[in-house]
């Protein structure tokens, strides 16, 4: 499930209450969703983790330079 962060504002609070109280529904979300949102946080990750390595290497050849 996709959470929407709002700005926290009191008013935002009060909206979130009542979403749990069930006064309020959210709104209804394809089944589309869920999986593209897993497949672009999966790639975000790898490309995080594949720089993190590429400048990992490049201060490590620069040391022993």
């Amino acid at each position: 499930m996709i959470i929407r962060l709002g700005r926290l504002t009191p008013g935002y609070f009060r909206l979130l209450q009542r979403q749990v109280s069930g006064e309020v529904r959210m709104q209804p979300q394809g089944n589309f969703v869920d999986p593209i949102a897993m497949v672009m946080a999966t790639v975000g990750t790898g490309v995080c983790l594949y720089s993190a390595r590429q400048m990992s290497e490049r201060v490590q050849l620069n040391q022993n330079a």
